[in-house]
């Protein structure tokens, strides 16, 4: 990169003439034996020190002007880089979780244009662009697993969401590693999975989903009166594991696959098909 030239003030230029003028008027009053080395003695220590500053000058300008140039190319290297992270988390988010052969519903992506104030939000308001047949209870997931299920009808368009971690929340779970059933729960900043036997087999580690087992829940008979959450998506990761000498059950602490602190884009699973033998009214 070309940096401009270095310019002499006016008044120094002067200044380095009368002096010039000087010098030559006082050689010409020396001997001849004299004049060549006092010439080469005052080059020495004029001209040098001035080619050299002025050089220096030359280098600190255009230093400076690489530096700007140079600044605002990482700058722009920086806004490109960011922009494609943002669209990297956009196509993320829009990528819901991998779904077991064969599942026959629909995720439906919606907005979060809402959420529940308080420590631990329990709902939150989602939005869909296109018209939806909301329905009580439908499960909603996010990219990281499962997020809570549909509480309450607002329109087509929005509706509101109860998250796992609503107080009263329960939901069927299996071990998938085993397949042990059992019932997980909110317990203060925790999530404990319910009903599996202290001496089964269960693991730190092991992977919790959904087990998808039939819940008969009021206002749910016009659905076939099973439960709306399909089989096989991700809950959670087992952290931590009790026997309790008092009790039956193990105590199991599950750390959550979903985010219920940041969400922007969840995915709302559209009704399944009914089961063979059970028709719309809910009769075998």
């Amino acid at each position: 990169m070309m940096g401009k030239s270095f310019s002499f003030p006016l008044r120094g230029e002067y200044l380095i003439l009368v002096v010039c003028m000087a010098i030559s008027v006082t050689l010409l009053f020396l001997p001849s034996n004299r004049q060549v080395i006092v010439a080469d003695r005052l080059g020495l220590v004029l001209t040098s020190p001035y080619l050299r500053a002025r050089d220096f000058g030359q280098d600190v300008s255009t230093v400076r002007e690489d530096n700007a140039w140079l600044r605002k190319r990482v700058a722009e290297l920086e806004l490109l880089a960011a922009s494609g992270e943002r669209m990297q988390r956009d196509a993320g988010r829009m990528a819901g979780p991998a779904l077991d052969p064969g599942y026959d519903g629909d995720l439906v992506p919606c907005r979060v244009v809402m959420r529940q104030r308080a420590r631990f939000a329990t709902m939150v308001k989602v939005r869909s662009l296109i018209p939806v047949n909301w329905q009580p209870w439908q499960p909603v997931i996010s990219s990281g697993g499962y997020l809570g299920r549909l509480s309450s009808v607002i329109n087509d368009h929005e509706a509101w969401v109860e998250l796992l971690t609503a107080p009263d929340f329960a939901l069927g779970v299996e071990i998938e590693r085993t397949g042990l059933l059992g019932v997980l729960r909110p317990r203060g900043d925790r999530f404990i999975v319910e009903m599996v036997g202290r001496d089964e087999d269960v693991q730190p580690g092991d992977t919790v989903i959904t087990s998808g087992i039939a819940e008969i829940r009021e206002g749910t008979a016009d659905l076939g009166g099973g439960s709306l959450t399909q089989r096989g998506f991700p809950v959670g990761t087992i952290v931590e594991i009790s026997s309790p000498f008092d009790q039956i059950f193990k105590r199991i602490v599950v750390d959550p696959s979903a985010s219920f602190d940041f969400n922007e884009t969840v995915f709302v699973v559209t009704p399944l098909a009914p089961a063979p033998g059970i028709n719309s009214g809910g009769s075998q």
